[in-house]
Parts: C-alpha cells; sequence; structure tokens
C-alpha cells in the first residue's frame, strides 16, 4: 500500500486539507474521492509516475476482455461487462459538455470511472483540449485522448443529447452524431476496433429502446460507407440493457 499512501498523502497535502488518520477508511475509495474532485491543474511528474504504476498494478489484478475474443457479425459485437476492462484500439465516455469527467466523488457514473482508472493525466489532457474549446464540448461532437492506464489505446470523449421532457428528432439527430462523429475520429486516427457504452440513457434520460435503435442504425448506416472500422463493439452492463441490444440486433 506504499505507493497508495504516497498518492494519498499527496492529494491531501495539495488540496489543503492537510494530515488525518485514514488508517481505518477504505484507501481505495480515499484515493478515488480526492482524484476524482481534483481540479485540471498542473502536477508533479513524481505524482504521475507513482501513480501510473500503481494504476498498472491495479489492472494486472483484474479480468481484462480482449475485443479479438468477441464474436461479432457483420462487424457488429455485443458484450456485456466494464468498459474498462475491454482490451480494443478504443472506448468512448458518454461524458459532459465541460469535458474534463466526473466531480463527484464515488459517482458510479461510466464517466467517473474512465478518469478513475485512467488517471489523473486523462484530465490533465482533456483540459488542454477543452482550453481551445472554452471547456464547451457541443452535443453530439467528440475529441480524442490516449486510454493512458486503461486496457485501451484510446479514448473517445462524446456528449449525449439531454432528454427534459420528450424525444425529438432533433435530439434523435445528436444521439446520432455522437456514434458517427466518434466512428469519424476513429478512422482519423486509425482506429479500427472501438466499444460504445450506452450513451445519453442515464442520468441524461434517453429512453433506452429509442436510444438503442439510434445507436445501432448510426453504426451500421457508417460501417455500410466505410472499410476501416473492423469491429464496433455495444458494450452493455446492466441485463435490461442486454435484452434490449439483442432484440434489436435480430
Amino acid at each position: 500500500m506504499e505507493k497508495l499512501d504516497y498518492l494519498i498523502e499527496y492529494l491531501l497535502k495539495e488540496s489543503g486539507r492537510g494530515k488525518f488518520d485514514y488508517s481505518n477508511r477504505d484507501k481505495k475509495s480515499l484515493y478515488r474521492a480526492l482524484v476524482n474532485i481534483r481540479q485540471a491543474n498542473p502536477i508533479s511528474e513524481d505524482f504521475l509516475k507513482v501513480e501510473d504504476e500503481y494504476l498498472q498494478e491495479e489492472l494486472k489484478k483484474q479480468s481484462i476482455t480482449n475485443a479479438d475474443d468477441i464474436k461479432a457479425e457483420n462487424r457488429i459485437a455485443l458484450w456485456q461487462g466494464d468498459i474498462t476492462k475491454l482490451k480494443i484500439d478504443a472506448i468512448v465516455n458518454a461524458g459532459n459538455s465541460q469535458g474534463l469527467g466526473c466531480f463527484l466523488p464515488n459517482h458510479n457514473c461510466i464517466d467517473n470511472q474512465i478518469n478513475t482508472f485512467a488517471g489523473v493525466r486523462l484530465r490533465l489532457a482533456c483540459n488542454e483540449i477543452m482550453k481551445d474549446l472554452n471547456y464547451n464540448l457541443e452535443t453530439g461532437k467528440a475529441i480524442i485522448t490516449k486510454g493512458y492506464n486503461l486496457p485501451s489505446k484510446y479514448i473517445i470523449q462524446t456528449v449525449g443529447p439531454i432528454i427534459e421532457n420528450k424525444v425529438t428528432e432533433e435530439k434523435e439527430q445528436e444521439l446520432a452524431d455522437c456514434y458517427i462523429n466518434s466512428l469519424k475520429l476513429a478512422v482519423d486516427n486509425g482506429i479500427k476496433t472501438i466499444a460504445f457504452p450506452c450513451i445519453s440513457t442515464g442520468v441524461f434520460r434517453f429512453p433506452k429502446d429509442n436510444a438503442c435503435i439510434t445507436a445501432i442504425k448510426s453504426v451500421k448506416g457508417f460501417l455500410k460507407n466505410n472499410n476501416i472500422i473492423e469491429k464496433v463493439v455495444f458494450s452493455v452492463y446492466s441485463d435490461e440493457d442486454l435484452e434490449i441490444y439483442k432484440n434489436e440486433l435480430k
């Protein structure tokens, strides 16, 4: 736990919280919370080096799925699991318009998990991109970074539409744009395999059935006119999402 203690103490000191006895606390949760709330400010190379070592050690303890082992039909595959444990060219993160990840400590959203397990480097890299976008990534647009401490080589961030009252044609098009623009960005960066989560179906309240139809239609339409992408994986986590995608892919 020496590396983890170093990371926690560094973040506590940096945040001005000073030292306190955290021996009886869940250290991994404390470290994650401190990373989550940290702004995209410069940080020492020593910290980044130790964090990389720690996260790589943690990754080796996990069960990693290789995208090559996921069966696809017409270049489309369905897989149930944790997208942060998928070895693939690129995973897509359903993020927010600020583009810097979830700042809620230990929140269970995919944005939080990806930023936590990729490490502080991800937020710093996104910050450099978002500076030029005035920290406003438009709905349906996408940006790309390295995967850092994830098994994936790249992370593509996109912003899905938020549903207030009902799904409109405009919202459906914005969701379609998330998939299409992510795929275009993948092609531009030589990416041949890519995994998508269920974009906008969580706190953004896009109905799951509708979102699934839009996702599959958008991906199939793109693949019809593009031979660069070899495999698109729809990564689902819940049993409900798995059944929805199974039925629609039939």
